[in-house]
């Protein structure tokens, strides 16, 4: 069988999140069928139309797998994964604020499954808003001057929609630069530039990323000082 093209996002990232996704299934396995709080009458209308739409412009889609597979839910994904739960509650975003749900996404459980067959994970996906930055911001020729300089870099999916302020053509969907989410940085500057190379390297793997670079500082005693 064929494989699908890898969608334009990253791979799912591991992280010691287990146990709060665990967690949040189980909550949802728990709600009743005719559950309405907290908005559930429309977070179901939400999951039966996932992903119709894409993120909107300067937004970038995040995404979580699971390998926890319930037994039963009251609000089972679309066939063939009614064993996922159509919602995860809670996610556990990188970017401030964290979206209350996410929805199941069809296309990247199924990519993701493939890639590891038989394949039991639930991947869900929602919306961020990326913070931009001014792409001139000479942060990163400033800091990387330093002895304790240290190069750090963040890629994320490319925005669906677009961005406000894009980057130089082809990329020109990627922002020029952006605020990275502090959570999944050491330290996150006031303005991190687009990096085409780096950007380039990861799609030549067959992903769509935009990545940016930028220099950090590392803390007294670390050891780490940079060779004259």
């Amino acid at each position: 069988m064929k494989l699908p093209a890898r969608p334009r996002v990253p791979a799912p990232r591991s992280t010691d999140r287990r146990g709060r996704a665990a967690r949040a299934l189980v909550v949802v396995l728990l709600l009743p069928a005719g559950f309405a709080g907290c908005g559930g009458s429309a977070a179901r209308k939400t999951a039966k139309s996932a992903h119709a739409e894409a993120c909107a412009i300067d937004q970038t889609r995040e995404y979580y797998c699971e390998d926890l597979l319930p037994l039963a839910t009251s609000m089972p994904a679309p066939s063939p994964y009614e064993a996922c739960p159509a919602m995860l509650d809670d996610p556990a975003s990188e970017y401030d604020p964290a979206p209350p749900f996410g929805l199941f996404d069809t296309s990247y459980t199924e990519y993701t499954r493939k890639r590891a067959p038989p394949g039991h994970s639930c991947c869900y996906s929602w919306c961020d808003k990326v913070k931009l930055a001014d792409a001139s911001a000479p942060s990163i020729q400033t800091a990387c001057r330093t002895a304790t300089a240290f190069r750090e870099e963040f890629c994320m999916a490319e925005p669906e929609g677009g961005a406000s302020d894009g980057a130089n053509a082809p990329y020109d969907r990627c922002p020029a630069a952006i605020v990275p989410p502090a959570r999944a940085v050491f330290s996150s500057p006031d303005s991190a530039a687009f990096d085409a190379q780096q950007t380039a390297a990861h799609r030549a793997k067959g992903g769509s990323d935009c990545c940016y670079a930028w220099c950090s500082q590392a803390p007294p005693g670390s050891g780490l000082l940079k060779k004259r």
